[in-house]
């Protein structure tokens, strides 16, 4: 089996001139998600960010490096201590499952415990007009996987034909007296919602048939929950009642890069995690890129 889920944490933040930026909610949720698995960040082989928006929209260096020294994991080999590797990666919603595809490699052989997180947060200032996502940080833990449980496979399918319905861009905006300034422009056409939820579907069934399984042979997915209402209308596409499919509380409902976490974690505390032993990440963003997971846990 593959690499095997340890922990999962979500934290929130909000709107406000004082608000928790994307760097604040991924340290958040990596303090909680360690503490659970009784770990310290010192702990930490590999650490992958994979959430897309940050404060002051961020470029460089790496958020990753930055919440790497947040936490305090292992800025630098020793005799004492090993060293911990980190980096950004982006693939919007299907970000999460890109990162724990990448730690999934990483564990099979090299090392002993990977880390990824995601967090989203309005930039801050007059740069973003319309930020329609939730700020919310997620982080899990994985280590090797056991003989009876883990990720069994990974699949990403992209639809380029699609990527104008839905764009994230820094464009300029003039200012009468201060001069311009870089302000990012979020749009999302008509149709991306349905687009999304097609592209999905036909790619979940694709990669359900290398295991000669079907939508109903799967437990529990662990979905994005967005586009629009994604998990509600993934689960009537795929014949399947709306509780096969893990959501989250409504003021978690505009979540974007942590939002299998968010909803791993909100299956949990309902009880339907305990219940399922097939799971199957379904992820869903810009592009449109779509990206999946199996994952088994121990029965």
């Amino acid at each position: 089996m593959g690499a095997q889920i340890e922990s999962f944490a979500t934290v929130r933040g909000h709107h406000e001139p004082f608000h928790k930026g994307a760097l604040k909610l991924a340290d958040a949720a990596i303090a909680t998600c360690l503490e659970r698995a009784g770990r310290s960040a010192t702990d930490l082989d590999l650490l992958i960010n994979a959430g897309v928006y940050r404060d002051d929209n961020l470029g460089e260096p790496a958020l990753a490096a930055l919440i790497q020294e947040d936490v305090g994991a292992n800025l630098r080999r020793s005799r004492e201590a090993h060293g911990t590797f980190s980096f950004d990666i982006s693939n919007g919603g299907a970000g999460v499952i890109t990162a724990l595809y990448l730690l999934d490699g990483f564990l099979a052989d090299s090392i002993d415990l990977g880390l990824v997180v995601a967090s989203d947060a309005h930039p801050g200032g007059a740069v973003t007009p319309v930020f329609p996502f939730a700020h919310v940080g997620g982080a899990m833990l994985l280590v090797p996987g056991g003989e009876d449980a883990g990720f069994v496979g990974f699949a990403f399918d992209d639809y380029p034909e699609f990527e104008s319905l839905f764009t994230a861009k820094l464009g300029w905006e003039e200012r009468r007296l201060r001069g311009g300034h870089n302000v990012l422009m979020i749009d999302e056409a008509p149709g991306y919602a349905e687009r999304a939820v097609e592209c999905a579907v036909a790619s979940t069934r694709r990669f359900l048939d290398r295991f000669g399984m079907r939508p109903r042979d799967v437990d529990l997915i662990v979905s994005s929950q967005l586009p629009g209402r994604f998990p509600d209308t993934l689960a009537r596409r795929l014949e399947l009642s709306r509780d096969r499919i893990a959501g989250v509380t409504d003021e978690l409902s505009g979540i974007h890069t942590a939002a299998p976490i968010a909803a791993l974690e909100a299956a949990e505390r309902s009880g339907r995690l305990a219940e399922a032993r097939q799971l199957l990440f379904v992820t869903v963003g810009a592009g449109i890129s779509v990206g999946l997971a199996l994952y088994r846990r121990a029965g």
